[in-house]
């Protein structure tokens, strides 16, 4: 599997950045992770989009869906000139209801919605995808990415709970939102984790590497970067146009 990351940033973009977005590739296929604001853009350096087999919504937040909307256009006429075959899958939460009704009347005909819940199993080929609800204020939901061997988990965004741990068990490259710093801590309870509370999470389920993504765009990254690796090494943080190889 390799992962490209389009999009590290928390709540908005900043300065020629784009939010949480992530293309995962396996077997010849592609598969974008969340379509936060700036990320489609970015998505085009590296594959035409109508070469996307699926797309996966953690949760409906806007840094984390928004660009879905312009995403519509280019699929819908993809589809039409025959350069993408239709319709395009697309996994995600079916609450906030609101939310939901919204996304579904704005992408039309170009998207066949699959509602994703814990428990559920995605098998595509040889990839399966699992899912674990998450605590944060809307419904958000971990990843789990399994393809030949090769194992992502991807926390969306969370507070750590210990359910968690076991969900990320031994992966080769946990994706774990890191929004906070220690100096505000405290705003975990809004259903956000530290890059300390990532690492730590990444040491007791003895996972292979940690990448840091989900920051609040004004924070300095090195900071956040070493408050990681005073308790997990094996520490990046995700930058636009990364690529992991898993």
């Amino acid at each position: 599997m390799d992962l490209v990351i389009l999009g590290t940033c928390a709540a908005f973009a900043g300065k020629n950045e784009a939010c949480s977005s992530y293309l995962l590739s396996c077997g010849g296929q592609s598969f974008v992770i969340d379509t936060g604001p700036g990320s489609f853009g970015v998505l085009q350096r590296y594959i035409h989009y109508g070469e996307i087999r699926g797309v996966f919504l953690s949760h409906l937040h806007a840094d984390h869906v928004s660009d879905i909307y312009t995403m519509r256009y280019a699929v819908f006429v993809a589809q039409r000139d025959g350069l993408a075959k239709g319709p395009l899958s697309i996994y995600m939460p079916k609450s906030p209801k609101r939310t939901f009704a919204f996304i579904k009347n704005a992408i039309k005909r170009e998207f066949s919605i699959e509602k994703i819940t814990e428990g559920l199993v995605v098998r595509i080929e040889d990839l399966s995808v699992g899912f674990l609800r998450g605590i944060h204020p809307i419904a958000s939901y971990a990843m789990r990415f399994e393809h030949r061997g090769k194992t992502l988990v991807y926390t969306a965004d969370t507070r750590y709970f210990e359910r968690l741990t076991s969900f990320a068990k031994e992966a080769d490259v946990l994706l774990a939102e890191a929004t906070l710093l220690e100096a505000d801590g405290e705003m975990e309870e809004m259903g956000h984790m530290t890059a300390k509370t990532a690492a730590r999470l990444a040491s007791e389920a003895k996972v292979k590497r940690l990448v840091l993504t989900h920051v609040w765009p004004e924070y300095d990254r090195k900071k956040t970067l070493a408050e990681a690796k005073t308790i997990f090494d094996d520490t990046a943080v995700a930058e636009c146009g990364m690529t992991i190889v898993i």
